[in-house]
């Protein structure tokens, strides 16, 4: 079977343009327009000066080559698969989006690709939104409705980048909308009270107890970026802590609170030779988080709740790893700290955002209560 080619080259003038513009039906049977970048009154061209007559000659020529570059991009294209589109898609990330949001699409691909199976090797154009809506509602039974999202949201932009490359005509991920959470779904988050970090820390496993107490010494940083520390990253002359957010890419310096400068520094005097990371194990497990939450279950901390879904079993906790964020900024507003001052060290660069943190438990609102006078 022979393959189609462009056909109807012409060129034409544009009142819009000092260029000749060409036009032509692509292999895909679309009627296209584009600039030859030819000047119609002639003049300089690639460095070479051209008549009137000469840059219509040109132009015409140029068409033609910009049609053969189509019906090449276009038989690439089109043999292009999922695994190429999601492998193209992470190169171009590289070194341009923070380590969370790579590390995110990286993750989306392949929980795709996975559940497409043998489909991922076929060209993207066999992709059909009836396979997208498929996938979010099987997503949806197995995850909820914001880590779907954000997974879709990947996804889409690589089906984007492929519209805008004219390697499909449409994104099959438009108008595909996520499924809220359901009311049992939706379990209310909550801060760790002190007792419940005091619980952690003398019967979590070393590595997590560390992890608990450097979140807490660096004001409620992430699971990732906790996991991530290197004792090249303390400063103890300085008494600081450098970060760069893996999320965000922000940089913190945060001051070292005298307890936790303390015990960072008999950790690092007691460091095995040559260690990089202050939690090796931790560092290159796979799915921290779901182990840390197990863990905090296990000890009977905070609430569960369990839903089936197509005969698969969802549990949600109301204390995660996450929640030693909101425990750093409830903290520092029962404190006293001003937002501004709070939302420095915790790493929040909005106020709306920094606000939901603030999740005081009964007995700080208790306290607070008790600050207005007595009406009589």
């Amino acid at each position: 079977m022979q393959a189609k080619t462009s056909t109807n080259i012409i060129i034409f003038q544009d009142s819009k343009s000092p260029y000749w513009m060409c036009q032509y039906t692509g292999p895909d049977g679309l009627r296209r327009k584009k600039t030859t970048k030819v000047p119609i009154l002639g003049g300089l061209y690639q460095g070479e000066k051209l008549s009137k007559s000469q840059a219509k000659n040109r132009a015409l020529i140029v068409a033609h080559a910009i049609a053969q570059q189509t019906d090449e991009n276009h038989k690439d294209h089109n043999n292009m698969t999922v695994d190429e589109l999601f492998k193209l898609m992470l190169q171009g990330k590289l070194g341009r989006v923070s380590i969370a949001t790579y590390d995110n699409a990286k993750a989306a691909y392949k929980i795709f690709t996975d559940w497409l199976g043998k489909k991922a090797s076929a060209p993207i154009c066999h992709i059909t939104k009836a396979d997208i809506k498929t996938w979010v509602n099987d997503r949806r039974s197995q995850v909820r409705a914001a880590t779907c999202r954000k997974d879709l949201s990947a996804i889409r932009a690589a089906f984007t980048w492929a519209v805008d490359a004219e390697i499909i005509d449409k994104n099959p991920c438009d108008k595909v909308a996520v499924p809220h959470d359901t009311k049992d779904e939706k379990i209310v988050k909550e801060a760790f009270t002190l007792d419940e970090i005091s619980l952690l820390l003398a019967k979590l496993p070393d590595e997590w107890a560390s992890a608990v107490r450097c979140c807490l010494g660096t004001f409620g940083q992430r699971l990732g970026d906790i996991l991530s520390l290197k004792w090249e990253q303390f400063d103890f002359t300085a008494r600081t802590v450098n970060i760069v957010t893996g999320k965000t890419a922000r940089v913190l310096t945060q001051p070292m609170q005298p307890w936790f400068y303390e015990w960072a520094l008999q950790r690092y005097e007691q460091r095995p030779e040559g260690a990089v990371y202050l939690h090796p194990r931790l560092h290159v497990h796979s799915n921290p988080s779901p182990e840390f939450t197990q863990l905090v279950r296990l000890h009977g901390i905070g609430v569960s709740s369990t839903t089936i879904n197509n005969g698969r079993r969802r549990t949600w906790h109301s204390k995660t790893f996450h929640s030693l964020r909101s425990t750093v900024a409830t903290l520092l507003q029962a404190a006293g700290v001003s937002q501004g001052m709070a939302m420095q060290l915790v790493g929040h660069e909005s106020a709306d955002v920094h606000a939901v943190y603030i999740r005081p438990s009964i007995a700080q609102l208790q306290v607070a209560a008790h600050t207005l006078p007595s009406i009589e």
